[in-house]
Order: structure tokens, then sequence, then C-alpha cells
């Protein structure tokens, strides 16, 4: 007898191709395969659903592989752009650190660079003024020299050589008072120790007590500044 012929011969084949071929619907409620829903009723079997696509079982396994396979891949590459995003971030984080400590170095050596050049200004004008005090004190000296000269030469008889010498003390007093060099106004003032200094003391009824009675030598003020107090005697 041939295998084909005997009882029950192919059934197992037959079933599993079957099994494989069964169609189901995918929208229906119930996982069976198309055609066998015992409760389904004759009026739900014919409300239309006959157009609604259908799949083999097969067909959905490779559907959810596929797609299991998208997810897959998806996920990987979420957690790629992740790891960038965090690596992106710590970068950022890192130059954001370096611009702000190279904006606070720029700042403090801007602020060094201008207290050094106003420090350096004002070095420099104070060596000016110092520079300027010092030539202008020795010229005071000579004046000096010139009104004691002057102060015992005759009156009314200055020829033409004592005239050329008051012309050029004259000039040199000129020159310092366009430099902003004046006299301190002494004599019959109320002594002041930051202009005065006293070198002795009086009766006199020339002046009020406490005033400057004579002055021996002549007080000045450079740019509002004394340079040298006048040397004067106090009434008593």
């Amino acid at each position: 007898m041939e295998e084909k012929d005997r009882p029950g011969a192919g059934t197992d084949n037959d079933e599993a191709a079957d099994s494989n071929d069964r169609v189901y619907d995918l929208d229906s409620e119930s996982a069976t395969p198309d055609g066998e829903a015992a409760d389904e009723t004759p009026e739900a079997a014919g409300d239309g659903d006959d157009h609604r696509p259908k799949f083999s079982r097969k067909q959905i396994l490779e559907r959810f592989a596929e797609k299991n396979s998208a997810i897959g891949k998806l996920q990987k590459e979420k957690s790629t752009l992740e790891k960038e995003r965090a690596t992106w971030a710590a970068e950022k984080s890192a130059l954001e650190a370096q611009v702000k400590e190279s904006k606070d170095k720029w700042l403090r050596s801007a602020a060094e660079f201008e207290n050094y050049r106003k420090r350096t200004a004002k070095e420099w004008e104070l060596l000016k003024q110092q520079s300027r005090t010092e030539v202008i004190l020795e010229v005071l000296n000579s004046l000096d020299d010139f009104e004691r000269a002057f102060a015992v030469v005759e009156h009314g008889k200055d020829d033409e050589f004592i005239k050329g010498v008051r012309l050029i003390y004259n000039n040199l007093l000129s020159v310092l008072q366009k430099m902003g060099v004046a006299e301190v106004d002494s004599l019959h003032q109320p002594f002041d120790p930051t202009r005065h200094m006293a070198i002795g003391q009086i009766e006199t009824d020339e002046t009020a007590s406490g005033n400057v009675a004579k002055v021996i030598t002549k007080g000045y003020i450079f740019n509002g500044s004394v340079i040298r107090p006048a040397h004067v005697i106090v009434a008593k």
C-alpha cells in the first residue's frame, strides 16, 4: 500500500501547511483564524467585515519582526544622540568656562593697565612739578640776591648799569609769573603757619598783635602750593 493511501497519511503535513496559510483578521477582537470564530453571529458576520485585509500568521510574525528591528534601531540612535548631546553639553560648559575665565583675565589686565597708566601719569606730573619747583627755588635765590643788591644802592643814583640789572630782575619775575609763581602777601597780614615762618617778634604800633610786622625773606606760591614760606617777624 502506498504511503498516500494509508489512513491519516499526510494529515500532519497538511495541518502544518494549513497553520502557515491560515488567514487572520488583524482588526477582529479575537485571535482565531478567519472562519473559526465560534461565537460569531450571522448578523455580525454580515456587517461588511469581508472587505478588511486578511493576513497569514507568517506575514504577521514577519511584520512584528520588522517593527521590533526598527524599534531597536531607533533606540540605538536615541542612545547615541543622547551620548552626543551629553558630550556637546560638557564641551559647551567647558568652552563657556574658558570664555568667562579669558574675559575675567582681560578685564583684570585692562583694569591693571588703566591703573598703571593713571599712576604713571600722576607720578610723571609730580616729577615735573618737583623738577620745576627745584629750578624755581634756585631762580628765587638769585632774585633774593638781586633784591639785596638793590637795597644797598642809594636812592636816585641808578645809573645805566643798575637800570639794566633791574630790567633783568623784572624779566625774571615776569617769566616766573607766567609759570604760575606768585609772591605770598605777608606784610601786615595775620600770621599763617602754612605760609609764614616766624623768626622773631617785636613790639610795634604799625600793625596789630599777631600780624606780620616785617618780611625778612619773601615767600612764593607755585600753582596754588607754597614752595617757600616767607620768613617774617611777628608783632607782639
